[in-house]
């Protein structure tokens, strides 16, 4: 394991060995807790800040990944307006080997395109046709495999969200049970309530911006594999011109 893979984990172990020391003898005393306090789970013991504190990471995970998709996912970070250029000059002037050679050297969305297209000349126009369009498809795949963090996120969140809440009740009810003489003082289960309460606000925070990022991002993907996809439809259909006449003048 990688450096920058132990890392987390020893943030991860550093923060539940703190939380384990220091919550008891928080719990001991009764007090007020502020909303910073409540948010970790912190009048529900060592579990709820053990289950606030992986909430509060997979949000901040998921906004992470939303700024850096909202970075890359481009159409000029995808494809550099000056590939286009280059590739159309290549292919008006019939200069396919330095197409292919300048697509090798600069690969992108478009590039490996253009690539599959001209790998498969001696094939035909049809070959070349289903080689870019099968290539485009793996580039989309691509794109929407680089937003699926998010989804997982929003498919994540609200389940630890409702794990706190089930473990909050479940605590509750606990101690109105244990309760000495069955006189239930509020102070007894309001860390647990507290925790099932904050722990379905904190799975709804993730999840209800994560819907609207992936949509977001789905679709503007989609319209930059399209916006792409018909730049290099001209291109495509010129290379199958040149792979026609090749097969022509081989026949």
């Amino acid at each position: 394991m990688k450096w920058k893979d132990w890392k987390f984990t020893i943030f991860a172990v550093a923060i539940f060995s703190v939380a384990a020391v220091v919550a008891p003898e928080m719990m001991a005393q009764e007090r007020s807790y502020s909303l910073g306090e409540k948010l970790l789970g912190i009048p529900s013991g060592w579990f709820g800040i053990t289950t606030q504190v992986l909430i509060i990471l997979t949000s901040i995970f998921m906004f992470g990944w939303c700024i850096e998709c909202f970075v890359s996912i481009r159409r000029d970070k995808i494809v550099p307006p000056e590939t286009i250029g280059a590739l159309q000059n290549y292919i008006e002037q019939g200069d396919l080997e330095g197409a292919l050679q300048y697509c090798e050297a600069t690969p992108n969305f478009l590039t490996r395109m253009i690539a599959a297209a001209l790998n498969k000349m001696q094939y035909g126009p049809g070959k070349v046709e289903e080689a870019a369009l099968n290539a485009m498809n793996d580039e989309v795949g691509k794109i929407d495999y680089h937003i699926a963090p998010i989804q997982l996120c929003v498919a994540t969140g609200p389940m630890q969200g409702l794990f706190g809440t089930v473990t909050g009740m479940v605590g509750a009810f606990e101690a109105i049970e244990n309760a000495p003489g069955g006189q239930v003082n509020p102070k007894m289960v309001a860390g647990s309530i507290a925790l099932a309460l904050l722990s379905t606000v904190m799975g709804l925070i993730i999840a209800i911006p994560g819907i609207i990022a992936y949509w977001f991002f789905k679709n503007k993907a989609a319209n930059i594999a399209g916006s792409i996809g018909a730049v290099a439809e001209d291109m495509i259909l010129q290379i199958a011109k040149y792979s026609e006449q090749q097969a022509a003048q081989q026949g």
